[in-house]
């Protein structure tokens, strides 16, 4: 797991996370923060991206290994993949985040 994992935003949606894997290497995963699954994780498309792709990176990291995270991926396919993501997601980021009838 990485010591002191860092993301850093590139633009259009785009974060490269700057890891260290157990070796002592350097690991950079670019993620693309849908502007659809942000809204589906916050119930709106307005939410800090950054802080939804750290909230991704803290699960991921809690089921794989550094070393185990591709080159590029998107929130979608994490979503794909992890089928409690976006229930997970939306608890971690708290209720002010969640869809409701008066949001």
């Amino acid at each position: 797991m990485s010591e002191n994992p860092t993301v850093e935003a590139v633009g259009d949606h785009n974060y490269v996370l700057h890891l260290q894997a157990a070796d002592g290497d350097a690991v950079e995963v670019t993620i693309y923060a849908s502007p659809d699954v942000i809204a589906a994780l916050t119930g709106t498309i307005d939410a800090d991206e950054g802080k939804v792709v750290e909230a991704t990176l803290a699960y991921l990291l809690a089921r794989q290994g550094v070393d185990d995270l591709p080159a590029f991926l998107e929130l979608d396919d994490v979503a794909g993949a992890y089928q409690g993501y976006v229930e997970d997601l939306r608890g971690q980021l708290g209720p002010s985040s969640r869809p409701g009838p008066d949001r």
